[in-house]
């Protein structure tokens, strides 16, 4: 079984353009959620999907410099995207990552594609009831629910955010999620990168508790609450809602 992590990346961010490689810690985005996804042992590959936009072209200059898989397609349609990463790694498991979480936890990442592995779900995420921070957020899928939803959905917000046509059929798919611990209960916190202060807020973190190794959730819940003007810099930002979730 070959589990591949496919982070979805674009240039053209509406709120914050560029978003992806702009810098944390002397490097790009991107280099620090790879770097993370480097260290998780149960991920046999990464590739990157994004645009065939000639702004995207910067992505992939990274991808490339960086040794990092990549395909581009589809502006609109990110199912494709992702269905053509999995021909290109034939992978059989498929973890859902975006390019605007650098602070990913290892322990988190790994829970969530244990909790898969060790069921019979088709999909299994921590955010269909949130309870861990926003940023911490991935989804499993498997390849044949993947091609089952590049096959029927038609609907351009459903091909646009992949897993949408899956959250919206639980009578089709057997769908999993993941909680947090009491610790790691806070789904108020934002450590996402959407805006100009959630870029702000991370910039703070990484200028803090970065220290050349992924960062774990307990030291950023850890410094958020020693400092809670950093922590309240993004507390104002409301997340986008499509067919009633919260993207």
């Amino acid at each position: 079984m070959k589990i591949v992590a496919v982070v979805q990346a674009r240039m053209g961010s509406e709120r914050l353009p560029g978003k992806v490689l702009k810098p944390l810690a002397g490097k790009p985005v991107l280099w620090h959620i790879t770097q993370i996804l480097k260290s998780v042992s149960l991920i046999d590959d990464i590739i990157i999907v994004a645009t065939t936009l000639e702004n995207d072209d910067k992505i992939e200059n990274f991808a490339l410099k960086n040794n990092i898989k990549i395909i581009k397609g589809s502006v609109h349609d990110v199912l494709d995207r992702f269905r053509l990463a999995t021909i290109k790694t034939n992978a059989d498991v498929i973890i859902r990552i975006t390019g605007d979480n650098p602070c990913m936890d290892t322990n988190i990442i790994k829970k969530v594609i244990n909790a898969h592995l060790n069921s019979k779900y088709d999909y299994t995420s921590n955010n269909l009831m949130r309870t861990f921070p926003r940023g911490m957020d991935l989804e499993v899928i498997n390849r044949g629910t993947l091609e089952k939803v590049w096959r029927n959905a038609v609907d351009m917000d459903d091909r646009e955010h992949v897993t949408l046509y899956i959250k919206n059929k639980p009578d089709q798919f057997k769908l999993q999620n993941v909680v947090a611990c009491e610790l790691y209960n806070r789904p108020e916190l934002r450590l996402s990168i959407d805006t100009k202060e959630d870029y702000l807020l991370v910039s703070h973190i990484y200028n803090n508790c970065y220290n050349q190794k992924p960062l774990n959730l307990d030291e950023i819940i850890n410094y958020l609450d020693s400092h809670p003007e950093i922590k309240n810099i993004n507390s104002n930002i409301e997340q986008k809602k499509i067919k009633g979730y919260i993207y």
